[in-house]
């Protein structure tokens, strides 16, 4: 039973987004992938509403390669008091799916089958930015597989990671 002493659980865990502006989503519709992901790491298209939340930026992008990095916060600390293995992982996952994704044309989409991440140290505030910085080990038509390492300015690694997307052709709802 619900108490009525304005106490936070109390609110429902639903929210409602308004999008002013195409979603993420709607350029690879119509974009070769390295280009849409220019535009977004320049900030001419939106960020997705995950990378927004969690203060994921995208800082380079080339065919087959991209690096998006995240300031670890408090607030995604684990019981240990280190961030989440699953918040890491989340980056991890955001840089192999958009390193995939710079090599498919307008019209097709990756989409994670299976991320394995390995967790080499403890990612805390005092580690400062990290980098999740992936590359394609193999592309092929309907599959493709990308590898990833989590690294901080000095190059020391935190994580490492692999990833089989599958390669889907997006068709928009009509």
């Amino acid at each position: 039973m619900a108490s009525s002493d304005g106490d936070p659980r109390d609110v429902p865990a639903t929210k409602t987004y308004t999008q002013a502006y195409p979603h993420a989503q709607d350029v690879f519709r119509t974009m070769d992938g390295l280009d849409a992901l220019g535009l977004m790491q320049r900030g001419e298209t939106p960020q997705t509403p995950l990378s927004r939340w969690m203060n994921f930026t995208l800082e380079e992008v080339a065919r087959g390669a991209v690096t998006f990095a995240m300031m670890p916060q408090e607030e995604f600390y684990n019981l240990i008091g280190s961030v989440h293995g699953g918040i890491i992982t989340t980056l991890m996952d955001t840089a192999l799916g958009s390193s995939v994704q710079s090599l498919l044309p307008a019209g097709q989409v990756a989409t994670t089958m299976d991320l394995q991440t390995r967790f080499h140290r403890p990612v805390t505030v005092a580690t400062g930015k990290v980098f999740a910085k992936a590359k394609v080990v193999h592309a092929g038509r309907r599959t493709a597989t990308s590898e990833a390492k989590l690294v901080d300015a000095k190059g020391t690694v935190y994580a490492t990671g692999t990833s089989t997307l599958m390669i889907l052709v997006d068709e928009p709802k009509t």
